[in-house]
């Protein structure tokens, strides 16, 4: 999966959560940094051990491929100029 496709599928997933909070969608056209930190802070917590593997429900190969998504996402952002927030270290 390309790194654009990959931070679409992720603001994808962050729009259904926002939509039931009755919150702006996110759209990478338009994305700020305050959506870049919101969806590195996402990423962060998916990114934990527990979350990343579903508390042990995948596999490890199922683990990964989140992983690789999750990734491809941050390194989208990154090349779109937006940094890692400090506090995201499950992501640095």
């Amino acid at each position: 999966m390309k790194a654009k496709e990959a931070l679409q599928t992720v603001i994808d997933r962050q729009n259904v959560f926002a939509s039931f909070n009755k919150e702006p969608k996110i759209t990478i056209a338009t994305l700020t940094k305050t959506d870049a930190d919101k969806i590195y802070n996402s990423l962060a917590g998916a990114m934990s051990p527990e979350n990343l593997h579903c508390d042990g429900e995948i596999t490890p190969a199922q683990a990964r491929a989140k992983a690789r998504i999750y990734m491809a996402a941050v390194r989208e952002l990154q090349r779109m100029g937006f940094e890692i927030p400090e506090d995201c270290y499950e992501i640095r």
